[in-house]
């Protein structure tokens, strides 16, 4: 039987073979595709079910793990998304039925799992947690990610909608958009997103703050974080963490300062990890 990872975004399916003793992806059966999230429900199922087809490479003897976004039944396979700017002409499909259905695969065979979690099983059994037994997955992007690892298994969080933080949640300050609206803020200039204020970096003042304050925007949410989970590894994931070098620092002094035997890693699976995560499930 054939493994098959997925992992799907709000605008994009990456699916691939894996290989679950050596924690590979087999690279020679990666598929990628962009979605629109707001194309009619046969587009989107019609996209998911081709990628997913040809990462089985003709093969109908699979069994298929999904990392999707939430709100999500991860159980039932029922899509739960509305009023979230992606997918919601999904609401109330049972999405493991219509990929069943399109595949040739039986629903048993196909299991779900948040991202989130996926992202994070992925990190510690094969990435840059292995070999540890007890961690926590932040991932940065146009949200914030948040999982833990324990007993073997990894659990989402949901923390960045659902803890409070200033005058409103942590994803508020801790996201692509935090970044966008604070530049717009302080300069009356627009940027697109993070990789465009990185490369403003050397000659911008203000870029530079803002990297700075963004570290102390995570290293106050971290602190309460590890306060409740007591975690040997935090791994950091998402495009943000491609900007890593310029925020770590002031994370790793204040982890100094909270519990310097707590390790910071950036991810070294990124979406490798979603992949082996989301098949991985136990």
């Amino acid at each position: 039987m054939k493994h098959i990872g997925v992992d799907i975004g709000g605008s994009h399916i990456t699916a691939a073979q894996v290989d679950l003793q050596k924690g590979e992806v087999v690279a020679s059966t990666l598929s990628r595709a962009k979605v629109h999230p707001h194309g009619s429900a046969e587009e989107i199922l019609s996209i998911w079910a081709e990628t997913i087809k040809q990462a089985l490479q003709g093969s109908e003897d699979g069994r298929i793990g999904i990392a999707m976004p939430g709100p999500f039944d991860y159980l039932t396979g029922i899509c739960l998304m509305k009023n979230v700017n992606k997918y919601e002409s999904l609401y109330g499909l049972n999405i493991k039925q219509e990929l069943s259905d399109r595949l040739g695969i039986d629903v048993q065979n196909i299991v779900f799992r948040n991202d989130s979690e996926a992202f994070l099983a992925g990190e510690m059994r094969f990435g840059a947690g292995k070999g540890l037994e007890k961690g926590i997955g932040i991932t940065l992007g146009t949200g914030l990610g948040t999982s833990i690892y324990q007993n073997g298994e990894a659990q989402d969080m949901a923390l960045g909608i659902n803890y409070p933080m200033l005058e409103g949640v942590a994803e508020d300050y801790i996201s692509t958009r935090w970044f966008v609206d604070t530049y717009q803020l302080k300069t009356q200039n627009s940027i697109e997103g993070v990789k465009q204020l990185v490369q403003l970096y050397p000659s911008d003042v203000i870029a530079r703050k803002l990297f700075e304050d963004f570290g102390q925007n995570l290293s106050s949410f971290i602190h309460g974080f590890i306060k409740r989970f007591e975690p040997e590894v935090i791994i950091i994931g998402g495009n943000i963490a491609h900007a890593s070098e310029k925020f770590f620092p002031t994370i790793i002094q204040q982890l100094a300062a909270y519990n310097p035997t707590i390790q910071l890693h950036k991810a070294i699976l990124n979406e490798e990890a979603s992949l082996l995560g989301a098949i991985s499930h136990k």
